[in-house]
């Protein structure tokens, strides 16, 4: 009876301990920790935003982001401009049931040589190049068609609610649901010398643009556009061409094969009502990695940075773009 009554001891033990590391495992803290951009330059810095939800009745909670930050609050943002690339760890310690919690996410930023491009008009000298040598342009659509289009091509445009200045790329359309044929693109590009000539290169790509609320898209009744941001990259100037048999239309031509930094930018419950409201203007970013492109013979190639949104209206605004080049 003595063994029997030991080992059901054992047993209930080690069953309450199981129950306890299950309810553990559903007490875990929630962590969103991002970066505005995860590609930079020696120079550039990007933002860190973070928020944390303990679990109710949980104790003694604490934050801390490393390296070189430090206990933060629940939720926040910080600006880091590191010099190499470097994994930032945001670590939480917490107390459930008396039993103490370590969870950790980790996020890296990666700085390699390259170059970036600043359209806020704050452009710190020896970091990143002005907007100068940019070209934006709307392609797609019949020139007899024209006075049914409002485009918007601006640089130093003021983005609503966040304040700086940035590239605005607009289009509207009085009615959308009439045009065929290939969809609207506005896009903008540059020529990047200094590089050494006939060289294969891998190119990375990234891109940081603000977007008012766009429809959600698990919501078939809203018909705000969606619109996809892509990249090309090649030797041959991307230029404009118009068909005077068919309407004057206005097409691109000599763009190198596409690259889709992202599909379908929306952001979904950004208003209470997405589709009668365009909602409060906020950042992201979208990065292409990889490209493999050989210079000419003067170590230059085009970049092309392109927006098509799903019916030709949309509103966004171009921060940022940033590239670096791997010697193949």
């Amino acid at each position: 009876m003595k063994y029997l009554m030991n080992g059901l001891s054992r047993v209930l033990g080690l069953t309450a301990c199981f129950i306890v590391i299950g309810s553990l495992s559903g007490c875990k803290p929630t962590i969103s920790f991002t970066a505005l951009q995860t590609i930079l330059t020696p120079g550039q810095d990007t933002e860190l935003e973070w928020e944390v939800e303990f679990v109710k009745g949980s104790g003694d909670n604490v934050i801390e982001i490393s390296p070189d930050i430090g206990v933060v609050e629940l939720e926040g943002t910080i600006t880091v401009a590191p010099t190499v690339t470097t994994t930032y760890k945001l670590s939480t310690r917490s107390f459930v049931f008396g039993f103490p919690m370590f969870i950790k996410e980790e996020l890296t930023i990666e700085v390699e040589d390259g170059v970036c491009w600043d359209f806020t008009g704050q452009t710190v000298p020896d970091t990143c190049e002005s907007d100068a040598e940019w070209d934006f342009y709307a392609a797609n659509y019949a020139g007899d068609d024209i006075a049914d289009y409002v485009f918007q091509s601006e640089k130093s445009a003021i983005v609503p609610d966040l304040g700086y200045q940035a590239v605005l790329l607009g289009a509207d359309h009085d009615e959308p649901e009439e045009l065929n044929g290939d969809p609207l693109i506005m896009f903008g590009n540059v020529r990047w010398p200094g590089l050494e000539d006939d060289t294969d290169y891998k190119v990375t790509l990234s891109v940081v643009y603000a977007t008012a609320a766009r429809r959600d898209v698990n919501d078939s009744d809203c018909e705000m556009p969606t619109i996809e941001l892509s990249a090309f990259i090649g030797l041959e100037e991307p230029e404009l061409e118009i068909d005077s048999d068919n309407d004057d239309f206005v097409s691109v031509i000599n763009l190198s094969t596409k690259h889709i930094l992202t599909p379908d930018i929306t952001i979904a419950d950004a208003t209470d009502d997405t589709c009668n409201d365009d909602g409060v203007f906020e950042e992201d970013s979208a990065s292409l990695t990889e490209v493999d492109v050989t210079t000419d013979s003067d170590g230059e190639f085009w970049i092309t940075v392109g927006l098509t949104p799903s019916t030709p209206n949309m509103t966004a605004y171009l921060r940022s773009v940033t590239a670096i080049f791997e010697e193949q």
